[in-house]
């Protein structure tokens, strides 16, 4: 399997999360499988955290989603398929796996399903972004930090389909943080119809930010946690806890 993060901007800050986030996903699934990291430079990041990763550079690749934009279009850098050969598991870096992930091990034991993906905290319209102007109502509010395709399915073709048409129809100063995530949920939504999309149940996969899920005072009964902007405070509430959870000595 090939687990991959997309990082850029800030590294000081990105390395603090993505070090712990990879370390998380190794606990769980083991090392023997493909961890990559897909990002503008390597400056900033321990050699602790690289150490853990194959490593590519942006450009490295002539790739259309190569794109600055408030929208997070380069997490799917150079391609939204690597290996069609194999299962790939796309993760930010403020994604952090603290328990063995029962519900995804079904979902790859289960035929039918062919993708899977998180739950949005509520379903609301600014979740789509621009994009949420050509989403039909059957469009699921799902959230982007860890998107999983198994082998043999590919978004690809879709999903560059619509980069496309937000590349011509939305202008910069129209464009938001989250026009990537809605251009996925669009074609993401014939799979959910069709029961081949597993959306994860989101008090275990759980959201945890400054406005979302705050009543959480401890991560006991979480098995996945996304620590979103601004600034993500939730790691940093639970780093101690976290850390402890995955063996990491400071």
């Amino acid at each position: 399997m090939i687990f991959k993060w997309s990082t850029w901007g800030n590294k000081t800050q990105i390395n603090n999360l993505l070090y712990p986030s990879v370390i998380s996903f190794q606990k769980w699934f083991g090392k023997n499988h493909s961890y990559i990291l897909f990002t503008d430079n390597i400056e900033g990041f321990s050699k602790q955290t690289l150490d853990l990763l194959e490593v590519h550079l942006f450009d490295e690749y002539e790739s259309i989603y190569n794109v600055d934009s408030i929208a997070t279009w380069k997490k799917w850098c150079p391609t939204p398929r690597l290996d069609i050969t194999q299962t790939e598991f796309y993760i930010d870096s403020d994604v952090f796996l603290l328990k063995s992930p029962v519900e995804i091990l079904d979902f790859l034991e289960n035929p039918r399903l062919k993708y899977c993906i998180l739950d949005e905290f509520q379903g609301e319209k600014w979740q789509h972004g621009c994009m949420s102007n050509i989403g039909a109502d059957s469009t699921p509010f799902v959230n982007a930090g860890l998107f999983i395709q198994k082998v043999g399915c590919d978004i690809t073709s879709a999903l560059t389909e619509l980069f496309y048409w937000w590349s011509k129809n939305i202008p910069v100063h129209e464009q938001t943080h989250h026009d990537e995530q809605g251009a996925l949920a669009i074609v993401l939504a014939k799979y959910f119809i069709n029961y081949e999309l597993l959306v994860l149940p989101k008090d275990k996969y759980a959201i945890i930010s400054k406005y979302q899920n705050v009543e959480i005072e401890s991560l006991e009964n979480i098995v996945l946690m996304h620590s979103t902007y601004p600034n993500h405070p939730a790691f940093y509430r639970f780093k101690s806890e976290i850390s402890r959870i995955l063996g990491i000595e400071h």
